[in-house]
């Protein structure tokens, strides 16, 4: 192996990292006991897997090893690589400099990158951490210093590095498939791209303003297929040239396809994909897997224009080279910096490398074939057992033949099908030893002689073929002895071949049959015992033992080879035990972890013990196990077996079998007898991978993995299934190196594994050696040579099919000879019915028998009716894909072209004037993706809302807190509540005043001090005047250009704003176009009325002129009709066709009438029933009194009309109508009337058609005119929506330089908004000490006061004592902190007086008593004679309290200076947030700015007229406006008209102020009147007391006095009650407990009487249930009735109906959950009808129950509905739980439950009357059906009648109109009222407790749907609401879902489940915080009430 091995291990040391190696101290053989030494492979279908290292080595990667090819030796020499993991692609650096290098990406667990300097194989450089997984291209850019690696699956990450420095540049995720090549631009070097399956991606490395960034856009195949794509080559002008699958060469730009480039007439470029593009001086070269080398002149392509509907560019070659019939998938150059030189090395993917010679200058040198290998997968081999020869068959059905001693390929042999398996038959059988049996794809069984016997010259022959199947073929064998062969198809049959030798002892395959099996046969194996036995298994995991009789005659195999036998045939079938297998072991891993852990829990707790010897440890809590239980994984079974790969015999007589897919990774042990496989043998490290091949060896067994590992097991000789000890040498490819065979030699020194790959590795074998033969001198060749014809056609029979045509043939003779004398008799009696018809013919037509009447059998006609349906059903089926694909096309078309729009674009042209047509604009519609949009972006404005940053500091405000009244001590510290109730009311009316009055004043106090913190400061201005001030000095008249560097962006210019413009400029896009659509729309429209409306007209004007003379008639002028191609156009849509023509194939049957005459029949005929009478009174219609008027009156004789003047001269001038002359006619019938009245009557028409010829030309003048108007407008319009587009084009340039820096800005508006809320609470930590050291200040003046008024009250007390000084003495004694302890013999002092060591002097000396002369000193300890006690003591007190003030007022001050110290620590941390803050929000408006200067740079144009120019400088020439500033004229006009507005807003100021000046005036005089009554209101409350009282009183002290005289009598008086009450209650309590003991004595006599009772009731029970049975039987047998099976019919069809429903609403529900939807309540939509059950109505009886009552009840349809169900189910279950809890399983009870539930709620459903003992009774003989006997015992008759109340009242509540609002007001009472009972430590979150408590309840008492409604919601959250204790922040609802099921699991409440309890959680908490969104909180700090008292900002978006 070249030592590769020992190489790569120094380099993964040197480097730090470790390997896991095998342990070999485990391993019971060497390392070296099989050794590489030859490889005969090559991955050749790899891409781009070829290399030049030097002018005469090629590198080629194959396996988990690096192969090096001399050219010129045409040796192979090989390297393993480092982690043998494989080998992800293989790179050159094309640079002089680096021409030494080669690049090597392996896989692996850490795929790295190794770049190796050749021949000294020494690692330059390492590339870490650029995979997860695996490589799947590399390559370099132009000036070789930057790498790009693209990795594989799962990450998918493309890599640039700067190799040198083994640095990553940039990384990005390339595409979710494999990514085939990548490609750096020679042109410029920040463009690469990459491609792959399906895709193609163009990146580019933007140094953008935050970084440099590699930005990948995806090309777009638009009409184009998707395709793989292998090559591509980058222009100079950006564009790229890539290839297809089919061939052709696309032309990418800008991410889209330009061109297809073909050759002339749609020839593709390459017949197969393209592997290389190359471009030099204008040409374009590609490679193709065709074989063809194409040189293309790309200025022809450059200068192309095809049309826009035909993007195909059609060109030829101007140079072709064709290598061979190769597969190129690569191409190496030779000399790669030679231009001179044009020889390339080429990949051949069918096996092999050419040198080919691409010369366009000369003519070039043939190709020529250096190496040979196989192409693709081996997928069999076979070693020759007398020879040193190795058969190697490919998948494409090539077979080569290596001499592996002599390391050489003989020959290779390619057959016309892909190759399966192949067998070198031994010398047992094969005289020669050279035979071969090769099986196909093509089902074809070929038999071929290999000729060996002159190896220069080495052939192979084909003897024979067989075909004995119809389809392909899967698997071959041959028995132990060599005398059957079987052949295994996907026909799932197995032929079986008896082998013998011919005349010329070559090997001869007689077929004996086939054998049917149910499965397709995938792999065989003969047993070792009896030759015929052989095991077969399948591809879906059946495994079959055949015992095969050999002694088949042919008699037998006459008519079919099937020679099945049921009784030879074993069988059983895999099933997968893996999931369990794992399940198992992870519970014991998990057992094991916890013993683990409980030993340790031991250990700790024996240590505990010794250390504390008398400690009490409870084991069981201490060991019990604190983890939850994991959650198992389902079991998983595949839903199609897995196939067998391959089987085997064992020594326990099982079958060992090795699977496929997901049970890979075991080897089982199957028994014919056994469901399941009975053993199951772990194979180490190889979990999840197939095991495809095994080999025996003496004492080792080796299999061949599909990771490409060959894996040596040592034999356990004790147990074979131990296979512990092992090696694995990973050698082929790990991804696609399936191992299917592993080989031995003729003499066990060498072994040959093959792969999936196309690698054949032959080893040296350095273990026991297994000698197959020993090795002939000479290999005999043919006898005699012959030509045997192969089987080629693939339409040829099998075997079976030979014999099947064969007697097809025989019954086909049979039948031909049977129709030919059937059809001499029918020509018979055909001559005598032509006979009959002639003399039919001949009778007269009266007489004549018709064509039905001479029909002689209703078959001919239905045989012709159905000839005729089935060629109507060939037509169309004929016709069929050309209307799919119409169909297909037509719905594509309208898709892309119309679907889109909101309207098909018409025009509307003129009705007569010259002008333009008006035409309507194409808008697309703005469809559902565009509202989608507009609530994304209300979406988006709500969460901004809540991140949007605004500037806000703490306020400094204190909370105004209103005092509290003094306490009430006239209740003698008791609870006011316990006494209140026993006032009487005069007292409560006291109380309540005295009450009122303290809140009163505690009330206005508050108030005035409220009122005087209000007063403004009249040195300091508003606030508010103060902020405006500032605002106008900032930006009156200074308006910040967005170009300028102080300018600072709006926070609202932000993503979102620019999302709503461009919706509302698409909006108004939209809306301007279609409102001017919609205006045309209303035109044409009114076009269509004029039209029809003049269509009328001129069929009246026609009916006119038939009246009219000639010269009197107006024609109407000629109008342009409607243009319905072009005003119409969607009437095209439209598909104008009758399907059929009415016409049946029976009308035509009979021939009784033609085609024609039907459908002239079927022609609507106007017949006299279809015309009214009022239709045939020809006086009705008009047109017909008109013309009886033109013939009466003879209109016809004028030959025109007179005019006007002198009509009315001709009228005057006849006589008057009073005249008789007038009436008279002459002989031609003419007279004055007639004349009169002709000419009147020519007037009218005459009128009428002016009046039509008028109307008509202003409506025609009106249209025009309107038509004309829109044209105008539409020039307008259609500018402005050119501008529009514009604008919304530069509004989506400004969208993406926002959206590409939105998440930068994000993240620095969170710091921002860090550092603010960090600040802020600092700041208001400071204002709350501020506060707090304020209040402290006001607290030690308070205790100031207080010590000085102590001290007067005792100085005005004591003044004027003979003790005086004595007492002052003792008053001002100081106090004194006590002393610290500082030794056991030291005393401290408790007191302020024994501390004392020093009193005033001045005191002491005056201390002496008034009556003696003498000075003396007092003792203080004693009271002295003189001094009243009280007033001694008094003194005591009060310097103990000014002692208190005192050591209050000393905390106070140290109180004070700790606070100020830490208001200085804070003020100094402050200081540094502050200046974090700033640096952050002046990070934020320099990105915002610089982010603006981008935006600035996008262009946008708009119209400025003349008179909008403002030019500064003077002259008249101008200047260039580009750099001119765009200003809004309103700012400046409203800036101009600013000075007007403040010069009014001083005059109103002043005017304020003068009103102003006046009501203070009113207000100072009103408050000298108020003070002066108070003075006088005061002094008359003074008189009243006085009056009154005798003396000034206070009025609370008086009323506290009459309270506490009160309070103390009431006491007195209860104490004396509450004695008396309380031996009252003991006396009953002693009576009480006397009662209950007699009460136990007694249940415990009534129990076993009970007992007894029961017992005997069932004995009874038992007898009468054998009488009962016995007397039926009598009666069955006296009078035996007819079996009568309507009532279980019926009974099963409603328990089928049952079932049906509950299959239809189990799909909903799965339906639901699979779309995570609120289910649907189709129960309630279609009531459930219940089936009417008829049964016999029985007389009434004592012994017989009522047929409710019955047990078989439950089994009708439920007639209540599945609420009530689902309650009493609840209600049962828990009864159930409480009274068989304790004697039965859960399982048992909710079994019980479920059955008796369905019992009783149909018995209560219908029960009317009372409970009475019968019924009792009853209820309990058909529960104990139901429930066993053993369990019933345990339920009482009271339990049970309280139980079946239950029942009842569930239905009584469902029938009462229940108020749900009272039932969750009374449970959230019960819970308040449970809150209460329990301590306040024990309930932290009463919000949590009590919304769980309302779970708890409901869903017991409510159905579960009502518990969901909204309605019930709703009430919810209106009873939360109005607790003001309820904050909805506080509800955990993952807790709640916890506890409400923990609880429902408790009660057996199973319909109980997560999802809607989650779901009405949060609802209930959402309502709540919507509802509480903007009420004042009760509590906050100031700084919450500075933020809600701020006005909402103005918002910017659209109002949605």
């Amino acid at each position: 192996m070249d030592g590769s091995i020992g190489e790569n291990a120094d380099l993964t040391g040197a480097d730090g990292e470790e390997e896991d190696l095998n342990d070999d101290y485990n391993v019971s053989f060497m390392q070296d006991i099989i050794t590489l030494e030859h490889s005969f492979g090559y991955d050749c279908k790899r891409l781009f897997n070829l290399i030049s290292v030097d002018d005469d080595t090629l590198l080629f990667a194959s396996g988990n090893f690096l192969h090096y090819f001399s050219i010129s030796k045409g040796e192979v020499t090989f390297r393993e690589t480092v982690f043998g993991c494989g080998i992800g692609f293989i790179a050159k650096n094309e640079r002089p400099e680096f021409s030494h290098l080669f690049t090597v990406g392996e896989n692996g667990p850490k795929p790295t990158i190794f770049i190796y300097s050749y021949p000294s194989h020494d690692i330059h450089t390492k590339l870490l951490n650029a995979a997860k997984n695996c490589f799947t291209a590399g390559s370099y850019n132009s000036t070789g210093d930057l790498f790009a690696s693209q990795a594989g699956y799962p990450d998918f990450i493309i890599t640039i590095w700067r190799w040198q420095q083994a640095e990553v540049v940039l990384r990005a995720k390339s595409f979710q498939s494999n990514i085939l090549y990548v490609h750096f631009s020679e042109y410029n070097p920040i463009l690469l791209c990459s491609a792959g399956l399906s895709h193609i991606k163009f990146w580019k490395m933007a140094n953008t303003f935050t970084g440099l960034k590699l930005k990948g856009d995806l090309g777009r195949f638009g009409k184009t297929d998707f395709s793989d794509i292998c090559a591509m080559y980058m222009l100079p002008d950006e564009n790229v040239i890539s290839g297809s699958d089919w061939g052709n060469i696309l032309l990418w730009e800008a991410g889209l396809i330009k061109f297809e480039v073909c050759r002339k007439g749609r020839k593709p470029c390459h017949t197969k994909p393209i592997t290389r593009i190359t471009m030099s001086n204008g040409e374009v070269t590609t490679v193709g897997m065709d074989g063809y080398v194409r040189v293309w002149y790309w200025e022809t392509v450059d200068l192309a224009d095809p049309p826009e509907d035909d993007l195909f560019v059609e060109i030829d070659p101007i140079y072709e080279f064709k290598i061979s019939n190769v597969e190129l998938r690569a191409m190496q150059k030779i000399k790669p910096f030679d231009k001179k030189d044009f020889g390339y090395y080429a990949q051949d993917g069918l096996g092999g490398i050419w040198f080919c010679d691409i010369n366009t200058f000369d003519v070039p040198r043939p190709p020529k074939q250096i190496y040979s290998c196989v192409g693709g997968r081996v997928l069999a081999a076979q070693m020759s057992a007398i020879s040193p020869h190795l058969l190697a068959l490919s998948e494409t059905g090539k077979l080569f033949v290596y001499d592996f001693e002599r390391r050489k390929l003989l020959l290779d042999k390619q057959f016309a099908s892909n190759g399966v398996d192949i067998l070198w038959l031994d010398s047992q059988i094969s005289s020669f030893g050279t035979e071969l049996i090769a099986g196909f794809e093509d089902g074809i069984l070929r038999q071929l002689f290999l000729d060996l016997s002159n190896p220069n010259k080495a052939s192979i022959q084909l003897i024979r073929a067989y075909k004995a199947h119809t389809a392909p073929i899967t698997c071959l064998g041959v028995n132990r002895i060599s005398t059957l062969l079987v052949s295994g198809a996907k026909d799932k049959t197995m032929f079986i071949y008896r082998l013998s030798n011919d005349a010329e002892k070559l090997v001869q395959l007689n077929p004996l049959g086939f054998v049917e099996f149910m499965a397709v046969p995938n792999c065989f194996h003969w047993h070792q015992q009896e030759s015929s036995v052989v095991l077969c298994g399948c591809v879906t995991g059946e495994v079959y033992e055949y015992n095969i009789r050999v002694n088949v005659t042919a008699a037998e195999t006459y008519l079919s080879y099937n020679i099945t036998d049921p009784s030879r045939l074993r069988s059983t079938r895999f099933v997968s035990v893996k999931s369990r297998i794992r399940r198992d072991l992870r519970r014991e891993m998990i057992k094991k972890r916890k013993d683990k852990k409980k030993e340790r829990k031991l250990r700790e707790i024996e240590k505990l013990k010794k250390a504390n010897p008398g400690l009490q440890i409870d084991l069981e809590s201490a060991l019990a196990d604190s983890e939850p239980e994991e959650e198992e994984e389902p079991l998983h079974i595949p839903a199609i077996p897995n196939r067998v790969i391959w089987l085997r015999y064992t020594e326990r007589n099982t079958i060992w079998v090795s699977m496929a897919g997901y049970d890979a990774g075991y080897l089982y042990e199957l028994d014919f007898d056994s469901p399941e496989p009975k053993y199951c043998t772990l194979i180490a490290d190889a979990d999840d991978i197939e095991i495809h091949c095994y080999y025996i060896l003496e004492e080792f067994i080796l299999f061949g993995l599909m990771n490409g590992s060959l894996r040596i097991n040592h034999i356990n000789s004790e147990n074979f299934t131990d296979l512990s000890d092992y090696r694995t040498y990973p050698m082929h490819d790990a991804l696609k190196g399936t191992i299917p065979a592993i080989l031995s030699s003729y003499n066990g020194e060498y072994l040959v594994t093959i792969g999936f790959d196309g690698n054949i590795f032959l080893y040296k074998w350095n273990g026991p050696k297994y000698v197959r033969s020993s090795l002939w001198s000479k290999l005999p060749g043919l006898p005699s040579p012959r030509t045997v014809e192969d089987i080629t056609d693939p339409e040829e029979p099998s075997l079976e099919q030979v014999k099947i045509n064969a007697e097809l043939k025989r019954q086909q003779e049979a039948a031909e000879a049977h129709d030919r004398d059937v059809l001499a008799k029918i020509g018979l009696l055909q001559s005598t019915y032509f006979d009959i018809i002639k003399k039919n013919d001949e009778l007269p037509p009266g007489l004549r028998v018709s064509d039905k009447e001479l029909l002689l059998d209703p078959r001919i006609t239905q045989q012709i009716r159905d000839e005729l349906q089935a060629e109507l059903d060939d037509v169309r089926e004929d016709l069929a894909y050309d209307l799919e694909v119409a169909q297909v096309g037509h719905q594509k078309l309208y898709n892309h072209f119309l679907k889109c729009l909101e309207h098909i674009p018409f025009t509307v042209t003129p009705l007569y004037a010259n002008i333009d047509p008006v035409c309507t604009f194409r808008v697309e519609a703005l469809g559902e993706d565009f509202e989608q949009i507009k609530r994304d972006i209300e979406e988006r404005l709500r969460m901004e809302h809540d991140m949007r940053f605004t500037e806000m500091v703490a306020s400094d405000e204190k909370e105004d807190i209103m005092g509290v009244p003094p306490t009430e001590t006239f209740f003698f510290g008791r609870e006011p509540q316990a006494i209140t109730p026993r006032f009487s009311r005069k007292m409560m009316r006291l109380l309540h005043r005295y009450r009122d009055r303290q809140m009163y004043e505690v009330r206005r106090i508050f108030d005035w001090e409220k009122l005087e913190r209000q007063k403004p400061d009249p040195n300091r201005n508003h606030p508010d005047d103060d902020a405006e001030i500032a605002a106008a000095m900032r930006n009156l008249g200074d308006y910040k250009l967005k170009i300028g560097d102080e300018y600072e962006p709006k926070t609202t210019d932000n993503l979102t704003a620019k999302y709503i413009e461009i919706v509302k400029c698409r909006e108004e896009y939209f809306n301007m176009l279609d409102k001017y659509n919609h205006r045309v729309r209303s035109l044409r429209e009114r076009k269509k009325a004029i039209m029809h409306n003049i269509a009328k007209r001129r069929t009246r004007l026609q009916q006119i002129h038939q009246y009219l003379p000639e010269t009197n008639r107006m024609n109407m002028r000629q109008i342009n009709e409607i243009d319905i191609e072009n005003e119409y156009p969607e009437t095209n849509l439209i598909e104008h066709f009758t399907p059929g023509c009415g016409i049946n194939v029976d009308d035509i049957l009979s021939l009784d009438v033609t085609v024609d005459e039907l459908i002239a029949a079927k022609t609507p005929q106007v017949t006299v029933s279809q015309v009214s009478l009022y239709d045939m009174d020809n006086y009705a219609n008009a047109a017909m009194r008109e013309q009886i008027k033109f013939k009466a009156l003879q209109i016809s004789k004028l030959s025109s009309t007179l005019p006007p003047t002198e009509m009315l001269q001709y009228i005057e001038s006849l006589p008057l109508n009073t005249d008789p002359i007038y009436y008279e006619l002459d002989e031609e019938g003419n007279g004055p009337l007639i004349q009169e009245m002709r000419h009147r009557w020519l007037r009218v028409l005459v009128v009428e058609q002016l009046l039509m010829l008028a109307d008509v030309d202003e409506e025609i003048r009106l249209f025009d005119l309107s038509l004309e108007k829109l044209q105008s407008e539409r020039i307008n319009i259609k500018m402005n929506a050119e501008f529009l587009s514009s604008y919304l084009i530069t509004l989506n340039q400004e969208l993406y330089i926002l959206r590409d820096s939105e998440e930068i800005e994000t993240q620095l508006l969170m710091n921002a908004k860090h550092a603010m809320s960090t600040r802020n609470e600092l700041q208001l930590v400071i204002n709350a000490t501020n506060r707090q050291l304020e209040d402290l200040r006001k607290n030690i003046e308070k205790l100031n006061d207080q010590i000085v008024a102590l001290q007067q009250n005792f100085l005005i007390t004591v003044k004027g004592h003979k003790f005086y000084d004595f007492l002052r003495r003792i008053f001002k004694k100081k106090w004194r902190p006590p002393k610290r302890v500082h030794g056991d013999d030291e005393e401290s002092s408790s007191s302020s007086s024994s501390s004392s060591s020093s009193e005033d002097g001045a005191a002491d000396a005056q201390s002496i008593d008034s009556l003696d002369v003498t000075t003396i000193r007092l003792d203080e300890a004693t009271c002295p004679s003189g001094l009243d006690r009280s007033v001694y003591e008094w003194s005591f007190a009060m310097r103990a309290d000014r002692h208190a003030l005192e050591r209050t007022l000393a905390e106070c001050h140290r109180d004070v200076e700790r606070k100020r110290r830490e208001i200085a620590e804070m003020q100094t941390k402050m200081k540094y947030h502050e200046e974090v803050y700033q640096r952050e929000k002046n990070t934020l408006l320099e990105f915002r700015r610089n982010r603006q200067h981008e935006i600035n740079k996008v262009q946008i144009s708009t119209i400025l007229r003349m008179d909008q120019l403002q030019h500064f400088r003077e002259g008249e020439d101008y200047r260039d406006v580009s750099n001119a500033i765009l200003f809004d004229a309103d700012i400046l006009v409203e800036l101009r008209r600013r000075a007007e507005k403040l010069h009014e807003e001083t005059l109103a100021t002043k005017r304020w102020h003068r009103i102003n000046f006046i009501h203070l005036r009113r207000m100072t005089r009103d408050i000298k009147f108020m003070k002066f009554e108070i003075t006088r209101l005061e002094e008359e409350i003074k008189q009243a007391m006085m009056k009154r009282f005798g003396l000034i009183i206070n009025l609370d002290e008086l009323e506290e006095e009459v309270l506490r005289r009160y309070i103390f009598d009431l006491e007195t008086t209860a104490e004396e009650e509450m004695r008396a009450l309380e031996k009252e209650l003991r006396r009953r309590q002693l009576e009480l407990s006397r009662c209950e003991e007699e009460l136990v004595q007694e249940t415990q006599n009534n129990t076993e009487k009970v007992n007894i009772q029961t017992v005997l009731r069932e004995q009874k029970i038992v007898l009468d249930v054998l009488l009962d049975i016995q007397e039926r039987n009598y009666n069955k047998w006296a009078n035996p009735q007819v079996l009568n099976l309507s009532y279980d019919i019926e009974k099963l069809m409603g328990i089928d109906n049952q079932l049906l429903q509950q299959i239809e609403s189990l799909e909903r529900e799965i339906c639901t959950l699979r779309l995570k939807a609120k289910p649907l309540q189709i129960n309630e939509l279609f009531p459930q009808q219940t089936d009417v059950v008829t049964t016999e109505i029985l007389p009434m009886d004592a012994e017989i129950c009522p047929a409710i009552l019955n047990v078989d009840a439950y089994m009708l349809p439920p007639m209540p509905d599945e609420f009530i169900m689902d309650r009493v189910h609840t209600i049962v279950q828990k009864n159930f739980n409480h009274l068989l809890g304790r004697h039965t399983t859960a399982e048992n009870v909710r079994k019980f439950a479920q059955r008796s539930s369905l019992y009783l709620c149909q018995a209560a459903y219908n029960f009317q009357g009372m409970y009475t003992d019968r019924i009792a009774e009853c209820i309990t003989e058909h529960l104990e059906t139901i429930v066993p006997k053993k369990y019933f015992i345990h339920i009482s008759a009271e339990d049970l009648r309280k139980l079946f109340k239950e029942v009842i009242a569930v239905f009584d509540y469902e029938r009462s109109d229940v108020n749900t609002e009272e039932l969750i007001s009374g449970i959230f009472d019960h819970a308040k009222d449970s809150l209460c009972g329990r301590p306040a430590s024990e309930v932290v979150n009463r919000t949590q407790f009590l919304v769980l408590h309302i779970f708890k309840e409901l869903i017991e008492v409510l159905p579960f749907e009502e518990f969901q409604a909204d309605e019930t919601i709703r009430i919810i959250v209106d009873i939360l609401e109005r607790e003001p204790m309820i904050d909805p922040r506080a509800i955990n609802i993952e807790e709640l879902i916890e506890n409400t099921l923990r609880y429902a699991r408790e009660n057996l409440l199973d319909d109980i489940t997560a999802l809607p309890i989650r779901k009405l959680g949060c609802d209930i908490q959402k309502e709540l915080l919507k509802r509480r969104q903007y009420k004042q909180p009760n509590c906050q700090s100031p700084l919450a009430v500075r933020i809600a008292s701020k006005k909402p900002p103005s918002s910017t978006g659209l109002p949605f």
